[in-house]
């Protein structure tokens, strides 16, 4: 009878958190899209509020580290061309810092079975390198350094492990500073309309997130063969 109560409130659980996520998805979608139709509209409005403004765009980065539909890359580079390259960075690395402990605190709470009910089975059996306790932190440390690998969904990932939470946001935060950086600084150049040179450093970006993704793919691929000698 206990066991059935269980599984009812849990059916229930992840009802409710489907529907919300399939709310927040609905009403912050088209918005979030519709902020970036006009940049300098945006960069005017924000700029005018002072402070304010950046804590907007850090909360929408936060948005996005949580709600992964939203690409972050589109963003980043909105922060750079707004406040400029470092300013823009700090402002993103404090999003995303909001969004890991958010998804921290969410993991850990909830843990692998509620994982389960969204993310293939397969996906998480790929990810055997999150066993590997010996190199975990720099295995991890070096996935979120490159540009291209998929950040958002190992946030989800790595809470599951033995992490230490100071490991965790380190890694998850500072160690995206190079993807981040790129992009910051190519919204920099269109900002102040060098459009060469922001040509040349979204170039150079794509091919290094190309060069990033077969990384993470063999790496992960060379892993699950490992795992299963």
């Amino acid at each position: 009878m206990n066991k059935l109560k269980n599984k009812k409130k849990e059916i229930i659980f992840i009802i409710c958190s489907l529907l919300i996520m399939g709310v927040l998805c609905l009403i912050l979608y088209q918005p979030l899209m519709k902020l970036f139709d006009n940049p300098q509209h945006l960069r005017t409005q924000l700029q005018s509020y002072g402070i304010l403004g950046q804590l907007i765009l850090a909360l929408i980065m936060s948005t996005q580290i949580i709600l992964a539909f939203l690409p972050g890359e589109i963003i980043e580079i909105m922060a750079g061309y707004i406040y400029g390259p470092i300013n823009g960075l700090i402002i993103c690395l404090i999003g995303s810092a909001i969004g890991s402990f958010l998804i921290y605190i969410f993991i850990k709470t909830w843990g692998i079975r509620f994982i389960n009910r969204f993310i293939d089975i397969n996906q998480i059996e790929q990810l055997q390198f999150l066993q590997n306790k010996e190199n975990l932190n720099i295995i991890l440390f070096i996935i979120f350094f490159i540009p291209g690998t998929p950040k958002d969904v190992l946030t989800y990932f790595i809470p599951l492990t033995n992490i230490k939470f100071s490991h965790y946001l380190f890694i998850t935060t500072l160690a995206r500073i190079p993807s981040i950086i790129t992009s910051t600084v190519g919204g920099h150049a269109l900002g102040v309309e060098d459009y060469l040179f922001s040509i040349i450093v979204f170039v150079i970006t794509g091919i290094i997130s190309l060069i990033g993704l077969i990384f993470y793919k063999k790496m992960t691929q060379k892993q699950h063969i490992h795992c299963n000698l």
